[in-house]
Parts: C-alpha cells; sequence; structure tokens
C-alpha cells in the first residue's frame, strides 16, 4: 500500500499536475480513478462469493499455472471493465497466483487439505487490502477535485483576446458538462474506515479459530501469536494515510 501511493499515484499526479505543453487534463486522471472505485455491495460479492468459488475450484482440481496463463494470454479485451462478479478481465488468474503464494505449506500436516477457517481467514486478509486501496483512490480523488476546479476557474478568467494555451479541440469545444459523481466519496470513505475497524476487532477471533483448527508447529504459532498482537489498521494509517 506505501508503495502504490508513494510511487505509481505520486508518480501519475506529477506527471498531470506538471504537464507544461498542456497536453494531459487533470480530469482525465480523476475520471479513471473514480472507474476504479467500488461500492461496498460489489467487493462483499467478490469476497463472499467469487474469490472463495476460484479458491475451491483450485483446492479440488490439479493447478497447471503455465497451461491456465498461457490461454488466458490469448484473448485480451479491449476495454478494461469490472464485471457483475467483481473481477476485471484476466483477474481470475491474478487471484490463482495469489492462492499459490499464500496457502499454507502442507508438507508439515498430515491431513493435506486445507480448512475452511484458513481459507476464510486469507480471503479475509485480501478483503481488507483491497478495502484499503479503496480508501487511498477516494482519498487521492478527492485531493484531486479541488485542484481542477482552481485550474477551470484560472481558464475562465483568463483575459480577451489572450490565447488559451490548451489545444485548439480542447478551446474551440468549450467546458466538458461536469458528470455526476457515481459515488458519494466521502461517506464512502468513512464506511471503508468503518468496515476495516469492525474487521480488526475480529481478526483475533479469526486467528484464535484457525489456531485451534489445526495442529501447528511452534513456528506457526508465534506467527499467529505475532498477528494477533499486532495493529496494521494503525500501521496502515500511519505509514499511508498521514504521508498520503
Amino acid at each position: 500500500m506505501a508503495y502504490f501511493a508513494k510511487g505509481p499515484l505520486s508518480r501519475a499526479r506529477a506527471t498531470f499536475h506538471l504537464d507544461c505543453d498542456a497536453n494531459l487534463e487533470m480530469n482525465d486522471l480523476i475520471e479513471f480513478l473514480k472507474s476504479l472505485v467500488l461500492n461496498t455491495i460489489l467487493i462483499d460479492k467478490k469476497y463472499r462469493e467469487t474469490v472463495p468459488e476460484i479458491v475451491s475450484k483450485l483446492k479440488t482440481s490439479v493447478e497447471d499455472s503455465d497451461d491456465g496463463e498461457s490461454k488466458s494470454k490469448k484473448r485480451k479485451p479491449k476495454k478494461v471493465k469490472i464485471g457483475k462478479d467483481g473481477l476485471y478481465p484476466l483477474e481470475e488468474s491474478h487471484v490463482r497466483r495469489w492462492w499459490k503464494s499464500n496457502k499454507p505449506n502442507i508438507s508439515d500436516i498430515e491431513d493435506p487439505s486445507t480448512s475452511p477457517e484458513e481459507v476464510k481467514y486469507h480471503i479475509s486478509c485480501l478483503r481488507r487490502r483491497e478495502t484499503q486501496l479503496q480508501m487511498i483512490l477516494i482519498l487521492e480523488i478527492l485531493a484531486l477535485e479541488p485542484l481542477s476546479r482552481v485550474t477551470e476557474a484560472t481558464e475562465e478568467s483568463q483575459l480577451p483576446g489572450v490565447e488559451s494555451q490548451r489545444t485548439p479541440k480542447a478551446a474551440s469545444s468549450g467546458p466538458p458538462p461536469k458528470k455526476r459523481n457515481k459515488h458519494n466519496f466521502p461517506v464512502l470513505l468513512d464506511v471503508n474506515a468503518d468496515r476495516l475497524c469492525i474487521w480488526q476487532s475480529t481478526t483475533s477471533d479469526e486467528i484464535r479459530a484457525l489456531a485451534e483448527s489445526q495442529t501447528t508447529n511452534q513456528q506457526q504459532q508465534a506467527e499467529r501469536t505475532d498477528r494477533m498482537n499486532s495493529d496494521p489498521l494503525k500501521d496502515f494509517c500511519v505509514d499511508v494515510i498521514l504521508p498520503l
């Protein structure tokens, strides 16, 4: 999360803000970021139905990553649009790779099957991570919108006879009609923050149930104890939200 906020997101903001040739519109960046914001209903559907179904299929089938990835690369969608299941095109392959890298090491466990508690815990961690990502996107949108309004006001206040430095197409077409926001971003930000607080309060219960459901070695037990005593929400606020 910290890398995304300080790296790609920061570079995109700087590119649009410092565009001396006026070839880039800040509104385009804002609209793109808005297209990435998901409502809570879609996120819930993704992590209660879609992702568990993908993991369930992986648990009951022999995985062949090379074959699966080669098939997915054959057809690429022209337009990136999220589906009703909460997944973007080709995102299922990313979910498969995520599960392969996060599933428990079963070499030291007598029962090779992964417990439902284990699956539920890893999926809940992924859901919290995406919710944090949604908060970063919303904060960036709320920060950029005033900059966009200042730019528009500056262009409208130019003296008569002074040519705009915008492209002829942009100057002749006039101000574009303002689009109505699909989401109430301040409210959605508060909702996501509340959800993270609730999930954090139940994390210790999930880890405790996970520990009771399996016979774990000392290292695994120590790792889960550290998770129970950690405060990831505080770390997210201090390391990501405040610098952003």
